[in-house]
């Protein structure tokens, strides 16, 4: 008995990955020594099951299916008879797709995905041939000649020392008694777009930037008021057209899942000059807010009183934030932002987020719009609910934390290659092409420890508060480190989607979790070598229209080596890392025979029909060859994918 299915083969399912609306799919599987195979596909609500035929040669047996004209995600497993027994066939228990496995007919079969979208909106260029540079605004800079002076909220705690390590100052109970700053501004931010201009940012993404007494601002106190703490909004206009005159787009946080306690809304302490909701019932934002027990139990983010949940379907509240002229989007976008990014997207309901893209497209429709999801964003299932976030009316892309899981497993031995290209592969083919191309690669965050330590394989499961805080790697542990890091980075800036780079992590931050992960950027004091390492590799993807659109595809290798190619139109670069620590690995591949191949990083010329990699560093060529004439006459799995694109691109 045989039987095979991958839907990454275009062999076995073609076209490869999700499709519009009413798409035909043509689904296939090698079988031999089986009968009565069939297809069960679900759709919503809706079972159905087709019979497969033979081709007549290759034992090949196929249907073609014509996709639902609504999005969503269609499901798909086999059933087939062999020896009077009923067999299943899904994809593996990791749901990742790919070449699946056969199943017991009693068993929970996981199934097959398919992506079905709207076809509409692409998204813009500037955005897709970006590198992105993420700012949390306190922690950046100092300006040198400041218009503007830093006001603070009571219970602020200034230190006087730049290079001092963040710290929370917490009552008994765990609350924040005093948020510490550092003196980070908007100024700060435009003296050193000349800086950012030398890692080829185009992008810039800030933390949040409005009124709130964190130093965080994930509390919004004022949607409509910069932060007494970063300037004004003049300052904000300054920045954005500064920012414009060096072709770098602004993208600010939307934080509109919850508001602050101590907000012009909620007003609970009373420090604002409005009637707010914890005041009074007769508040014009009291509606914006849902309580069990007036006024002290009220729903909040997370159970954390002091970010009191909105009810984003209150029409005034979407009037606010979207709909009326005069709204919170419409206002920063004329001020010359060019997208936002959306904190916790999974708890906003899909059809605010949807008016929210609607409104925003009317105001600039060059803008994006990003949600932070950390799962498959496909799929994503919250609070019971199948999200859209993918499906044509929503997101432009999402924060890939995905990635950056991925590739530190595969850099420290937790998966090997294989496994690293499988989760990569499942995102390629459940994220609609567009999104894909889109998503905002990431290898730190202000919600992540920081790579450098991570890379390190330092256990923080038994440290202390104290310890963490305090703790920096030793010599050799860095070292490790910032070879790993080096690797980490190239793979971000060779890999499909807009790489974004965290505040520091070039100049060599360390830190675990939030706060010590928003430690100051180390200006004076940066690692010279990581610095000029980033420039360098900054600039490769930069120049490169095949780094930037070119399609993805991996080639298969041993556990430590992680190899793939990206071609657009004519043009193939290879991408190979060794994460070894001590060993050499060489590939040796049909594909290359008697092709030759520029280093991109080392500018030499090389032959490549055996590639040696030295543990722990990569190989960058860009292929003396066009596409069409290496792919046609090599007869394997590369082909079947790459030939299709690389005609769809030409025509």
């Amino acid at each position: 008995m045989y039987f095979r299915h991958d839907s990454f083969d275009l062999k076995l399912r073609e076209p490869f990955g999700a499709v519009p609306t009413g798409s035909s799919v043509t689904i296939k599987v090698e079988a031999q020594d089986v009968m009565n195979i069939r297809l069960q596909t679900f759709f919503k609500n809706t079972e159905k099951w087709y019979n497969l035929t033979p081709e007549g040669h290759d034992s090949l047996f196929s249907v073609t299916l014509q996709m639902p004209n609504q999005p969503g995600l269609l499901w798909y497993h086999f059933q087939f008879e062999a020896y009077n027994h009923q067999y299943q066939y899904g994809t593996q228990s990791d749901h990742l797709g790919g070449e699946g496995e056969i199943y017991d007919r009693r068993d929970d079969v996981p199934s097959y995905q398919i992506t079905l979208f709207d076809e509409g909106r692409t998204v813009p260029e500037w955005y897709k041939n970006g590198i992105m540079y993420q700012i949390f605004p306190d922690r950046f800079a100092k300006p040198q000649n400041p218009t503007y002076h830093p006001q603070y909220f009571p219970s602020s705690m200034i230190h006087g020392n730049w290079n001092d390590t963040p710290h929370y100052f917490r009552n008994a109970d765990g609350s924040i008694e005093y948020w510490d700053y550092f003196g980070g501004t908007l100024e700060g931010i435009i003296e050193k777009l000349d800086y950012l201009k030398t890692l080829h940012v185009s992008i810039l993404y800030l933390n949040p930037i409005f009124e709130a007494n964190s130093n965080h601002k994930y509390n919004t106190a004022d949607y409509k008021k910069i932060a007494r703490e970063f300037g004004n909004e003049e300052i904000f206009k300054r920045l954005c057209a500064e920012a414009q005159k060096r072709s770098i787009r602004i993208i600010l946080d939307g934080v509109f899942n919850h508001t602050g306690d101590d907000s012009i809304y909620f007003n609970k302490y009373g420090r604002f000059d409005s009637l707010g909701a914890y005041q009074s019932k007769d508040s014009p934002y009291y509606n914006w807010y849902r309580f069990s027990h007036y006024p002290d139990q009220y729903d909040s983010w997370w159970g954390i009183g002091n970010m009191p949940d909105v009810e984003e379907n209150n029409p005034d509240y979407r009037n606010y934030i979207f709909n009326s002229e005069n709204s919170v989007i419409n206002k920063w976008t004329q001020d010359g932002a060019s997208g936002w990014r959306l904190d916790v997207a999974d708890e906003l309901p899909d059809d605010f987020i949807a008016d929210l893209k609607s409104a925003l497209m009317k105001k600039n429709e060059d803008a994006v719009l990003i949600g932070e999801v950390w799962e498959n964003a496909s799929n994503k299932i919250s609070y019971g609910v199948q999200r859209q976030y993918f499906m044509g009316h929503e997101l432009d892309g999402v924060m890939n934390y995905p990635f950056r899981q991925t590739f530190i497993d595969f850099l420290l031995y937790h998966i090997s290659s294989k496994t690293a290209v499988r989760q990569m592969m499942s995102l390629y083919e459940t994220y609609p092409k567009e999104q894909f191309m889109s998503n905002m690669n990431l290898i730190d965050s202000h919600d992540r420890p920081r790579a450098l330590t991570v890379l390190a394989g330092v256990d923080d499961q038994q440290m202390t508060d104290s310890e963490k805080e305090h703790f920096r790697l030793k010599p050799e542990q860095r070292a490790l480190a910032v070879k790993r890091l080096k690797l980490l980075s190239l793979i971000q800036m060779t890999f499909p989607g807009i790489p974004c780079i965290y505040y520091g992590d070039e100049a060599g931050c360390e830190g675990f979790g939030d706060p010590y992960n928003r430690g100051t950027y180390p200006w004076g004091n940066e690692d010279r070598e990581l610095l000029k390492w980033y420039e360098a590799i900054t600039t490769l993807r930069a120049k490169s229209k095949t780094l930037a659109h070119g399609i993805w595809y991996p080639i298969k290798t041993t556990d430590d080596l992680l190899a793939y190619l990206r071609v657009y139109k004519q043009t193939v670069i290879l991408c190979l890392f060794n994460r070894s620590d001590h060993a050499f690995v060489t590939l040796k591949h049909n594909l290359f025979r008697n092709v030759i191949g520029r280093e991109m990083l080392l500018h030499t010329w090389e032959k490549l029909d055996g590639i040696t990699v030295k543990p722990l560093s990569a190989k960058i060529y860009r292929l003396q060859i066009t596409a069409s004439k290496l792919f046609q006459n090599n007869q394997h799995e590369i082909k079947n994918l790459l030939t299709q694109v690389i005609d769809d691109e030409n025509t």
